[in-house]
């Protein structure tokens, strides 16, 4: 109960920017609830004054006041749920782009750790299920709180004798939605990582759907969406149940109050010590409870499933980001890189990913990385740009170690592609030009001319203004490469990352970009991951890795010579495909 106060408390930190909406709000709550006790109220001159007495002042006032008590309260109430909503839907908004602000600020590592659609099912599923805690849920247990006070309060003005009977089963209800509260949070916690996987799994599904209807899967997937969707379903009606059950528990006990009420009152009205309107306005008040405490009965599943989001979302936000303890801002980087004995291992792999790697790249040399899948190289440049952690040893650009170098400085010194492509739905012009949203269309024509992506890009009828459809979907996979490569032309970084960049280009276009490399290389540090002969023999050093360890360095034609690991790679075709000379 105390870490659902505490969770509840900083859930509604969320909302104190709006303090002065927040104060409306709870004001004309108020305002409706202590108008509630009216109506009852009314009656007892309505049956003693104007039924009985018949007191023809008492049979025009009472309605009238009546009229004007249910007036004065649709006007608070209406102000109370628009002011309401209006706070929640603020807070929710905050939250959701707190989130996703968060999101992109968290280490690779992080995202590579979540279950797949867990960080998507955050926003779709999570923080509605918040929202709908600050909103409907906050406005009833404020609300109907107070009414119940209310109401409670003329009870035990009119006869707090007969008050005390419904008084009694106040501890065995609040019994009741504690243990109902216990099981829904843990049905619903349930709920959230099911729907994770199920978000991942539609994603996954989608992204491979050509995958798919080439292997002729559809059944198998079919199965693997049944399973989630029916634990899904299982573990909703579980929380349905509950919920269920808790409602008609709390109202038998309240009725079983009720009827001991009536027929006290019955026999004290028949004893002329509760007169009639009395009477009839005690067991009004007392019924005019049941809705209020049937809907904070019913609301605590709500609050239930918002308290297991809200957890979920903060725990997210509680995640360190990146780690960024350096500042100030450094002049463009010369491009000199060194590997100091560097060691890493991935979370939860018994293999080393890199062994006491060492190497010296001097500025404007172009070094290939070659070696077997699983050999270290891809890593190596995750380790550059800093979206992992060396286990041990450093790295140095310009001779300063890269984490005492501000992260947006260090990544401004590089360019990257990456073996996946990875577009936006907007146009050509904007993808070259992401990051650089300001940029000249002229600066943008020449990074793809460099790339050679104007010779499709001008054929295009919208030419640079071509939306490229979800990542790029409108584009051929030449096509798309080309594109990115043009992005980190236009970056104009002293460092280029570049692997398999030119995985998905045919041999004319590998070609045209190769010359354009051959550009980029003055005053720059290009290193490059690549399996093509072509891209690698030109290299300046090439570094042969197996088990993220260097076993051989060298250009090419002295790494030939030798006839080791280097040419056992070019002989076996596995790794480095040998293309025919002046194909």
């Amino acid at each position: 109960m105390k870490d659902s106060i505490q969770l509840y408390r900083r859930l509604l930190g969320s909302i104190r920017p709006y303090y002065k909406v927040v104060a409306i709000s709870v004001l004309a709550m108020i305002a409706a609830a202590s108008l509630e006790p009216v109506l009852p109220a009314l009656l007892k001159p309505l049956v003693d004054e104007s039924l009985i007495k018949k007191n023809q002042v008492a049979q025009w006032q009472v309605p009238l006041f009546l009229m004007l008590a249910f007036l004065a309260k649709g006007v608070a109430e209406y102000v109370a749920s628009v002011s309401s909503q209006w706070i929640a839907n603020k807070a929710i908004t905050d939250l959701r782009q707190q989130v996703f602000r968060h999101q992109m600020h968290l280490p690779i590592p992080v995202h590579q750790a979540e279950t797949g659609g867990r960080m998507l099912s955050r926003i779709l599923y999570d923080i509605p299920q918040v929202g709908a805690a600050l909103s409907n849920a906050w406005i009833i247990v404020i609300r109907d709180t107070l009414v119940i006070v209310g109401l409670t309060g003329y009870l035990i003005y009119t006869a707090w004798e007969l008050t005390l009977v419904i008084v009694a089963i106040a501890p065995v209800v609040a019994w009741l939605i504690r243990v109902a509260s216990r099981k829904l949070r843990g049905s619903n916690q349930e709920m959230q990582q099911t729907t994770g996987q199920l978000t991942g799994m539609v994603e996954e599904t989608l992204n491979g759907v050509r995958e798919i209807k080439l292997f002729g899967t559809h059944d198998h997937e079919d199965r693997r969406f049944h399973d989630v969707a029916e634990r899904l379903r299982q573990q909703t009606m579980r929380t349905v149940r509950v919920s269920a059950v808790n409602v008609p528990l709390v109202q038998v006990l309240a009725a079983a109050a009720v009827a001991t009420v009536i027929w006290t009152a019955s026999s004290l009205s028949a004893q002329d010590k509760l007169s009639p309107g009395e009477f009839v306005s005690f067991v009004t008040a007392m019924s005019m409870l049941f809705e209020p405490i049937r809907r904070l009965t019913n609301i605590n599943a709500v609050i239930q499933r918002g308290l297991a989001g809200a957890q979920s979302i903060f725990e997210l936000l509680d995640t360190p980001p990146e780690v960024d303890s350096a500042t100030g801002s450094l002049p463009r980087a010369k491009g000199e890189l060194r590997f100091d004995d560097l060691s890493f291992r991935y979370p939860g792999q018994g293999e080393m990913a890199l062994q006491h790697f060492s190497l010296d790249v001097h500025p404007g040399q172009t070094v290939a990385l070659v070696g077997a899948s699983g050999s270290g190289k891809t890593t190596l440049i995750n380790l550059i740009a800093r979206f992992n952690e060396p286990g041990e040893g450093r790295i140095l650009l310009d001779g300063a170690s890269l984490d005492s170098l501000p992260l947006a400085h260090l990544r401004q010194q590089l360019g990257w592609v990456g073996q996946q492509v990875v577009l936006f739905d907007d146009s050509i012009a904007a993808n070259i030009a992401y990051g650089r949203p300001d940029v000249p269309e002229a600066d943008i024509v020449a990074a793809a001319r460099a790339a050679h992506a104007m010779e499709f890009i001008d054929k295009l009828p919208n030419g640079l203004a071509t939306r490229v459809g979800s990542n790029g979907s409108q584009l051929s996979g030449g096509q798309r490469q080309r594109i990115a490569i043009a992005r980190a032309f236009l970056r104009d970084a002293p460092i280029l990352l570049l692997d398999e960049a030119t995985s998905a280009l045919d041999n004319e276009s590998e070609r045209a970009v190769k010359e354009a490399l051959i550009e980029l290389r003055k005053n720059r540090t290009v290193i490059v991951i690549a399996h093509r002969l072509s891209t690698i023999r030109d290299a300046d050093r090439i570094v042969v890795m197996e088990h993220g360890r260097i076993v051989e360095a060298g250009t090419h034609d002295e790494l030939l010579a030798r006839g080791q690991a280097y040419a056992r790679l070019l002989a076996s075709g596995e790794q480095v495909v040998k293309e025919v000379e002046g194909a």
